[in-house]
């Protein structure tokens, strides 16, 4: 465990250490002269993502805008794992070699912008109705009237569930508890307790099960916010350590340390594998269960005290403003966001495009999910969820924090008083 933490710490001191020296260098670089294509163009597009259906899906839409511009390009898809993506794409985009386009996490969404790696977006997006793009959802995206990545996915958080379990353990689905009313974190505390005692099988996995590191705020801000809480808020307040935090995150730490029902750090067991009753996913991750060996449903997140609060996952794809192809990687972008191309990936990216959300058709888009599950789990916790907090000076807040945050995963931590240590690192940099 120890090993792993230091690694994640090495990851993001790094991080850090490349984004401020982007800071100093981008605008160095004066605008690079492209010249027209006598040739296949490469470009690289750098995600997250290696579900080989995604990869192909995007790689129809670079065809697409091909066609359209009536020129080949020779894409290639790097895919970076998520809990080592900002890191080693920032360090990409220093050298000569850096992807053309790339996937955005809201979280570095700041600190990206203000390193200058990003391209203006302004002109590639007017062919392109921008006005149907949600304003709310380009407002993380955007600076001083100026696009400088494009949301892909406004997709929330939800619950993964394994029935089979469910009905071992002879405990009410989450389905069944939310068509009730009853959905709320003490459900959610009992059932997985219950059948973590009757099965002997964990009842519940963290997001990826990264929920101790890459994934912490993921983790935790549904259960905070739903009671309460929060981080920070945009005006400067810091309310990790408020009376609602605490409560919320010691409801967390109680099902690890002391109902011992939740899948603990260290410990690799997999829901998808059926080593757990339910964990935290998004339509991206259905796919996952094509091929699973047990019934499965999905669910709303729990609600707390102040009702439900959804994390929502957004991400954005960009530019990179001193590559090679800086302008038509622009328009590229611009295309992969189109409405024809949103509306093609909304049954695993629910979109940005109101015209594509609002739709019938998205409802229906993923064939694994019910229209219900959709509606339920999927268009109403877009309405009433957030995504997590950001700031410009994350990646700094993100390093100091996670060293206080491993603090918690101990038995017998002091849960207030650590979620102090954490609120002195956020006042240092939220203002």
């Amino acid at each position: 465990m120890k090993t792993n933490q230091t690694k994640g710490v090495v990851r993001l001191l790094t991080f850090l250490l490349v984004l401020s020296l982007a800071m100093g260098m981008a605008f160095a670089a004066g605008a690079k002269e492209e010249a027209a294509p006598s040739g296949p163009v490469s470009m690289t597009i750098a995600t997250w993502t290696s579900n080989p259906d995604q990869i192909a899906l995007l790689d129809s839409f670079v065809q697409g805008f091909a066609a359209q511009k009536g020129i080949e390009i020779d894409a290639t898809f790097e895919s970076i794992p998520f809990a080592e993506y900002n890191t080693k794409l920032s360090l990409e985009l220093q050298g000569q070699n850096g992807p053309d386009l790339f996937w955005v996490l809201e979280t570095a969404a700041p600190a990206f912008i203000e390193s200058g790696l990003l391209a203006n977006l302004n002109d590639g997006m007017k062919a392109y109705d921008p006005q149907d793009i949600s304003s709310d959802a380009l407002e993380l995206w955007s600076k001083d009237g100026n696009v400088y990545a494009i949301p892909f996915s406004t997709s929330p958080f939800f619950i993964l569930y394994n029935e089979d379990l469910f009905a071992k353990a002879g405990v009410k689905t989450p389905e069944q508890y939310a068509a009730e009313g009853a959905w709320d974190w003490e459900a959610f505390k009992m059932a997985s307790k219950t059948i973590k005692e009757k099965t002997g099988v964990w009842g519940f996995q963290t997001v990826d099960g990264q929920g101790y590191d890459a994934r912490i705020l993921h983790n935790l801000a549904p259960i905070v916010r739903s009671y309460g809480g929060d981080f920070w808020t945009d005006d400067g307040q810091v309310l990790i350590n408020s009376d609602a935090s605490v409560a919320a995150v010691q409801l967390f730490h109680d099902m690890v340390y002391q109902d011992v029902s939740v899948v603990p750090p260290g410990n690799q067991s997999d829901f998808f594998a059926g080593n757990a009753a339910m964990t935290v996913g998004q339509i991206s991750r259905v796919s996952k269960l094509n091929d699973a060996a047990f019934a499965w449903g999905i669910a709303p997140m729990p609600s707390g005290p102040e009702g439900e609060s959804p994390v929502i996952g957004q991400a954005a794809i960009g530019a990179h403003s001193k590559g090679k192809q800086a302008s038509l990687a622009s328009e590229l972008v611009a295309y992969m966001t189109n409405k024809d191309s949103v509306a093609a990936m909304s049954g695993i990216w629910p979109p940005a495009r109101k015209s594509v959300l609002e739709s019938e058709a998205f409802l229906t888009s993923n064939k694994s999910v019910s229209k219900e599950q959709m509606q339920n789990a999927v268009a109403a916790s877009i309405k009433t969820g957030r995504v997590l907090p950001s700031h410009v000076r994350y990646p700094q807040i993100e390093v100091e924090s996670k060293m206080v945050f491993d603090k918690l995963w101990q038995k017998n931590a002091n849960v207030g008083a650590i979620l102090d240590e954490v609120a002195a690192v956020y006042a240092k940099y939220i203002k």
